[in-house]
């Protein structure tokens, strides 16, 4: 019994860890502060909603690699032919870059908020141990040992707020029913979903796979690992909002560090400004150096190079990733925050084929064999599909009227 406790379990999860490392970044603390402020608990069903359909998009694209020893480009590539898994692979990296000028913004401001200067100063500084973090040798274990700790602060952090405050459970559970406050509520939720609902990341997944070198005989260890993984990654987000709309709710609209900030002070007291910019500074490095990490693979990966995390045309095109955040940063210097809300939302229009990939490998018996998804599975899968649609045409929609006014 030893064998299947708790904790080995625990201590087995890993590579759905560093998909929560990138997910839950400063996009997630930030926009679901925002919801939790300026609507309590309304917008609940959200980060909800989307954990579910990340652990199964995650699930799915581990089993893909597990069953066929492939990663999901790669058995498209066999299954459907280059053409569309190198389109993947190109808007895959795309959609991290959209995802990385954020990041780079939010150390910035992370920066700037600790020790002042300004935010580009930070960014730019910070670029030189974050690239250095990745041209680092054996890089799969040290990013295992960095995102723990990440997320362990934020545990820490946010399960401790919660404790002091307590949840107004009267308000939370209306805020599982699907709705908007108001239309302006839409494009936050939008955001939100994109932040947690990661089709890239998802994929991501079968790459981590072969880093760990695990086959079909894992596939039980993996169930659990995705599980629990992107568990935590959506809890996170949730307690994020439970204590923005305990803590922020109907004082204001105006969002800086100190004001987001707050939402620790029952824990924390005095030290809540110090405690939660630098979780929001390990968040947005773990981010950092992941998330260019993952647009890099799956662009060599599409185009039928080495993936390998240590292979050299990966790490190049990590750091073009890494650079084009920094560009984006000191070349507009958008407020972070707007600027982190304006990528989370872009980058969900390249989710469409990297989705499909996804759910057509996996249930297809010809690759998967008595390993294909059930039909229950299926259909959460075409539903999360459909989301992913839903998602872009909203964006594409309220960007076609923020572009005629």
């Amino acid at each position: 019994m030893e064998n299947f406790g708790l904790w080995r379990r625990l201590r087995r999860v890993g590579p759905a860890l560093v998909l929560a490392a990138v997910v839950l970044g400063p996009g997630s603390i930030t926009l679901c502060t925002m919801a939790g402020s300026l609507y309590g608990y309304r917008l609940l069903w959200v980060p909800l909603v989307a954990t579910v359909f990340m652990i199964a998009f995650t699930w799915m694209s581990a089993r893909i690699a597990l069953v066929t020893r492939l990663t999901v480009l790669e058995a498209a590539r066999h299954r459907f032919g280059p053409g569309i898994t190198r389109l993947g692979g190109l808007f895959g990296f795309l959609a991290i870059c959209a995802f990385q000028a954020g990041n780079s913004a939010a150390v910035g401001f992370a920066g700037d908020a600790l020790f002042g200067i300004g935010a580009r100063f930070w960014a730019a500084v910070l670029f030189v141990p974050a690239m250095a973090f990745i041209l680092l040798p054996n890089l799969y274990g040290k990013l295992e040992i960095l995102v723990k700790w990440v997320v362990g602060l934020m545990v820490i952090a946010f399960v401790g707020t919660v404790a002091v405050v307590g949840i107004d459970w009267r308000a939370a559970v209306p805020g599982i029913v699907p709705s908007f406050p108001e239309p302006a509520a839409v494009f936050l939720a939008l955001g939100m979903a994109a932040t947690t609902f990661s089709i890239a990341a998802a994929v991501f997944q079968s790459h981590l796979m072969r880093e760990k070198n695990w086959g079909p005989e894992e596939l039980s260890a993996e169930s659990v690992d995705s599980f629990l993984g992107i568990a935590i990654l959506g809890g996170i987000s949730i307690l994020v909002l439970f204590t923005s709309a305990g803590v922020l709710y109907g004082e204001g609209t105006a969002f800086t560090a100190e004001t987001m900030a707050r939402q620790l002070e029952p824990l924390a007291g005095p030290a809540a400004f110090y405690l939660f910019i630098w979780g929001f500074f390990f968040a947005g490095f773990s981010s950092l150096i992941v998330n260019p990490l993952i647009g890099a693979a799956l662009l060599v990966d599409g185009f039928g190079g080495n993936a390998s995390m240590d292979g050299r045309t990966v790490k190049i095109w990590t750091v073009a990733a890494l650079s084009i955040g920094l560009a984006v940063v000191m070349t507009f210097g958008s407020s972070p925050i707007e600027l982190l809300r304006f990528a989370q939302a872009v980058a969900v229009v390249a989710f469409p084929i990297l989705g499909f990939l996804v759910l057509a490998l996996a249930a297809d018996r010809k690759v998967m064999g008595r390993h294909a998804n059930s039909i229950g599975v299926n259909l959460l899968g075409a539903l999360g599909y459909l989301t992913i649609l839903g998602i872009v045409l909203n964006y594409l929609r309220l960007a076609a009227q923020t572009f005629l006014e």
